[in-house]
């Protein structure tokens, strides 16, 4: 096992040392667990010459007052690590709220500074533990282990990890656990320093004095070492007055020409009045439509960035472009799609590991280098539209290839097993495609172009988003300049704490890389307030490379009741960059804007959604003027024409006709993304009013799906994210702008039958008999064409005479009392 674990940090610290193009010198935070009497004669034989924080008990600090505040008085950090080291999660709230506010009072008298510090005993913790500890005046924790992170209450600086999500950067897990010898131990140390070079990321390591006294030479070796790379060791808090210390140079507004219909000549003329240093004009949309080029509408990314350069703007013009979603690529290059977990296909989103798919993006790409000489490049959707994608056959056997797995390696071991590695492989994929595309930027641009990626700002410490979504930025952003995390504000009280922890996660997670947040403001009618404002500046004035402002229509738009950013608060904006104020709009650039309403989503956590989905996943709001546009809703299809509720029939029993199953098929398929996810969230919103046990009716809704609980489960969750729905208890029930938002669907001709029927579809799978050689073919009714897998003919539903289904409908009675946690 050790051979193993010391072949692996040999192999990421190659990769680390290849891949860094300039190593940037990581901090090193050692941190100490110092809690029992014997850690004083371990700490004296250590004899730490170099910053370090301890994290201390009540319990020792009171017994050894004077070591305490030698350690203080060297200017060292002193955190807290409890009274008496219990397990917290097991203690009642009055005892938690005790234990913390007594260690932190002894630590306080004692060194006669604030402590401001905690890292939970045995790092267990829960949410009772952290609002205690925010109520008590701690500030940051450190008791979370590297992309498991959760900055949700308190600023979390969390402990290194020597494999991404398996080993901990700790004395005890290479020496107690894996049994590591002292040259293994300072090889790991060396190793875990090589690789957070890479980015210039903390080193944050977790030492025992009563482990780390074991092997006391490897670690003075190992300080020696980075010290002479040019490394440097620091304290908790001196890492955190560093981070606060970047202060905003790059001030960008993006264009998106898909939501409004404006001019070039607009758009120069506000820009003008403005301290803008980057312009991120859209080349594409997620559609695949293109606004450069003989062929876009009216080339008014080209017409504009000839404007600019006309009118002599000292603005930086950036090229932005939806990395890996693109509609009209799919449909042409059905191969290209990403692959679910059951087989479906993306209507929408490309695989990043198809090297097609980055071929295509690097044709782009030079072509706006050398047509239009952009300044830059960035990249927007450059993740996976969701967990279950991307299993495309290639990409799994790949995959079980790199790991020396069989190569059809079913399911159950990626999900199992395998699902940390599996996780990292499809990350690893984003990284590659990330790298192949910036090697044509640096190519094209002759090194001139600068290489610019958007992140959704809450992954970076949601574990969960970052797994979803494959955007670990410690793989993917070495190959930028720069990297742009978006953050979705709505106004609220207590969103500079948010933004202020998010600033500080992003420095751990981008090192020395520039970032610049890019914030997105409340929907229109929604005002950032002159106080609201400076906050947000003043908080990203501590931390941030630059701040962008997103969209250019909500800032600039003549209707008062629809801007996010006033006069005053632009005046403001250029202030903050060392502009003169708001010029006066030259009345000869004007021109008219005509604008479409955009729907307001409810409710903070709903404002973060609307990032994932415009970043992530599919703009579901703001499509471009004059284009059809998939309706909100689905009404009922014509039963005189569709006959749908006999389809539904036959279905049960069943069997189709090849001529029913094609007509199901070309419904499913009259359907976009967005169509389907605004229906999905009417029908659970309808499923909680029609049953005191909506999960019976949601299980009855996907049982046609093999993995019907778990999707059922899934349609809840969101809506729960997205705000509409509240669940106490056992109960649960729809919010106000959940039943809002279910009287409209229901306005607009939502059924709950009609759109059960359309899911049951979506989900079934169904056997052909090929009329060519006899044999069986599995497939889906969305796909109206398929290969016969025994002679590969091509197959359609119309061809044959009966289509069999594959019955998966499950008995949901049971499941009346579920609950809901």
């Amino acid at each position: 096992m050790k051979s193993i674990l010391a072949s692996v940090y040999i192999i990421v610290a190659l990769f680390a040392t290849v891949s860094a193009a300039a190593a940037n010198p990581a901090p090193v935070l050692l941190t100490f667990d110092t809690e029992r009497n014997a850690d004083v004669a371990a700490l004296k034989t250590l004899d730490i010459k170099v910053p370090a924080t301890y994290f201390i008990t009540g319990a020792f600090a009171g017994a050894h007052k004077e070591l305490v505040s030698e350690l203080s008085l060297a200017g060292h950090t002193i955190g807290s690590h409890s009274q008496a080291h219990p397990h917290l999660p097991q203690l009642d709230q009055k005892s938690i709220e005790s234990d913390l506010k007594r260690s932190k009072s002894i630590l306080e008298s004692i060194t006669g500074k604030p402590v401001v510090w905690f890292r939970a005993p045995y790092m267990e913790y829960d949410d009772r533990v952290m609002r205690a500890l925010k109520a008590s005046g701690f500030r940051y924790d450190s008791s979370d282990s590297e992309h498991w992170e959760q900055q949700d209450i308190l600023t979390e600086l969390p402990i290194s990890a020597l494999r991404r999500r398996v080993m901990l950067a700790s004395d005890y897990n290479m020496m107690v656990v894996n049994k590591f010898t002292e040259s293994e131990f300072e090889a790991a140390l060396k190793q875990l320093y090589t690789a957070k070079s890479v980015l210039g990321q903390p080193a944050v390591i977790l030492l025992h004095p009563k482990h780390a006294v074991r092997y006391p030479e490897a670690l003075r070796n190992f300080i020696d070492w980075v010290q002479a790379k040019g490394g440097r060791f620091l304290t908790a808090d001196q890492y955190i007055a560093e981070a606060e210390a970047n202060r905003p140079r790059r001030y960008g507004i993006w264009v998106d020409f898909s939501r409004r219909n404006f001019t070039p000549e607009d758009i120069v003329a506000d820009i003008s009045r403005t301290s803008a240093t980057d312009l991120f004009l859209m080349a594409k949309d997620t559609e695949g439509n293109a606004y450069y080029g003989r062929n876009s509408r009216q080339n008014v990314f080209g017409k504009t960035i000839a404007l600019l350069r006309k009118q002599g703007l000292n603005v930086k013009v950036h090229a932005w472009l939806p990395a890996l979603s693109d509609t009209r690529a799919v449909k042409q290059h059905g191969d290209w799609a990403m692959t679910a977990q059951n087989g479906r296909l993306s209507a929408n989103w490309m695989s990043p590991s198809n090297p097609e798919v980055a071929l295509y993006t690097e044709a782009t790409v030079r072509e706006l280098i050398q047509k239009y000489g952009v300044e830059g490049i960035h990249l927007d959707c450059l993740a996976y539209s969701d967990l279950d994608y991307d299993y495309s056959k290639g990409n799994v056997k790949a995959f079980a290839a790199a790991r020396g797995l069989p190569a059809h390696i079913t399911q159950s071991d990626l999900l199992g097993k395998e699902y940390a590695q599996w996780l990292n492989w499809r990350s690893s994929m984003i990284a590659a495609y990330a790298s192949k595309i910036g090697s044509s930027v640096r190519k094209a641009g002759r090194g001139k172009v600068e290489y610019s990626a958007a992140f959704a700002g809450n992954r970076v410490f949601n574990y969960k988003d970052v797994d979803q979504s494959g955007q670990e930025i410690s793989l993917i952003a070495p190959s930028f300049d720069f990297i742009v995390p978006v953050m979705h504000v709505a106004c609220l009280e207590g969103e500079g704490e948010m933004l202020a922890r998010s600033l500080v996660s992003l420095r751990v997670k981008s090192g020395a890389m520039p970032f610049v947040v890019r914030l997105i403001g409340p929907a229109d009618g929604g005002m950032m307030t002159d106080d609201y404002l400076s906050e947000v500046l003043e908080v990203l004035s501590h931390g941030a490379s630059g701040i962008g402002f997103s969209s250019y229509h909500s800032i600039f738009v003549k209707d008062p009741a629809r801007r996010s950013i006033n006069e005053e608060g632009l005046n403001l904006i250029n202030k903050a960059f060392a502009g003169k104020g708001l010029k006066a709009r030259p009345e000869t650039l004007t021109g008219s804007f005509s604008l479409d309403s955009v729907s307001l989503m409810p409710g903070f956590l709903a404002m973060f959604l609307v990032v994932v989905f415009n970043m992530v996943a599919i703009p579901v709001y703001g499509r471009k003027t004059g284009q059809e546009e998939s309706a909100m809703i689905a009404a009922p299809l014509d039963t005189s024409v569709h006959q749908w509720r006999e389809m539904a029939a036959d279905m049960s029993e069943g069997f189709l006709s090849g001529s029913s199953a094609e007509e199901i098929s070309r419904m499913l398929r009259s359907y976009d993304a967005r169509g389907v996810h605004k229906n999905r969230i009417a029908m659970v919103l309808d499923a909680v009013t029609r049953s005191a046990s909506p999960m019976t009716e949601l299980y009855e809704a996907v049982c046609c799906s093999m993995e019907w609980k778990a999707l059922a489960l899934k349609y809840l969750n969101e809506v729960c994210l997205l705000g509409y729905v509240a669940i106490n208890d056992r109960f649960v029930s729809l919010t106000p702008s959940g039943r809002e938002l279910l009287t409209q669907a229901r306005s607009e001709g939502f059924d709950y039958d009609y759109w059960a029927f359309v899911e049951c579809c979506l989900q079934q799978t169904v056997s052909v008999v090929c009329p060519h050689c006899g044999s069986v073919t599995q497939t889906h009714v969305y796909w109206s064409s398929f290969d016969c897998s025994q002679c590969a003919a091509t197959l359609h539903f119309e061809d044959v005479l009966t289509v069999e289904l594959h019955q998966t409908r499950t008995q949901v009675a049971s499941f009346d009392s579920m609950d809901f946690c």
